[in-house]
């Protein structure tokens, strides 16, 4: 407050307080004058503001003073706000860490799984080739059997062919029907045995 501000207070103060003069044209019936105790409570009033005011003096728009424990409150909050900070980025930075834990686990709980179903898909094509193998090596011996059966059994036939043949009379007419039958043959071997085959499988 400027200093004219204040002298302007403090004369509307002296003003509503000090007592007005009576009239002289005629008495009236106005209040009795204040009690000595009266006037004087309320000089002492007025002393009590005059010197709030003139300590006033000086420190026009001064900001009222800060408690004394102000930068130390404020130095709490700082100190809590960063602890409160540190705690949320440890928070924020365990659950990270927690988040990848899970990522790496699910990673390699996929990569464990699609290395079993590979293993698994290789052995299943390992033992369908070995199965495979196993069928054709089984066609093979079969197939070698069979041939050699045959074999035995031309064998057997040509021995049989031989014997029939010394056997066979030209001049009967089995013999004669035979000379017949061999002629688109190379050979009589060859003739023999395909008529005792025909016979063999005939049944006769």
């Amino acid at each position: 407050m400027s200093d004219k501000n204040m002298d302007d207070l403090l004369a509307r103060l002296n003003a509503e307080f000090e007592p007005k003069p009576q009239a002289k044209s005629k008495p009236s019936k106005s209040p009795p004058p204040q009690s000595n105790a009266s006037q004087a409570s309320m000089e002492q009033m007025l002393a009590e503001l005059r010197a709030d005011l003139e300590s006033g003096r000086g420190r026009p728009n001064s900001a009222p003073e800060q408690p004394k424990n102000t930068t130390k409150t404020d130095r709490d909050s700082v100190v809590n706000a960063a602890r409160e900070r540190d705690r949320l980025n440890a928070l924020i930075d365990t659950d990270y860490r927690r988040q990848a834990h899970k990522r790496e686990q699910k990673r390699a709980e996929q990569k464990r799984q699609a290395e079993a179903k590979l293993a698994e898909q290789k052995r299943q094509e390992k033992a369908k080739l070995a199965q495979e193998q196993r069928r054709q090596q089984e066609l093979i011996e079969i197939q070698q059997r069979e041939e050699l059966r045959n074999r035995r059994r031309q064998e057997a036939l040509r021995e049989d062919a031989k014997k029939w043949l010394e056997k066979l009379n030209p001049n009967s007419e089995e013999g004669k029907w035979f000379r017949e039958f061999s002629y688109s043959y190379e050979n009589k071997l060859q003739a023999a045995i395909d008529y005792l085959e025909a016979l063999r499988e005939t049944g006769l």
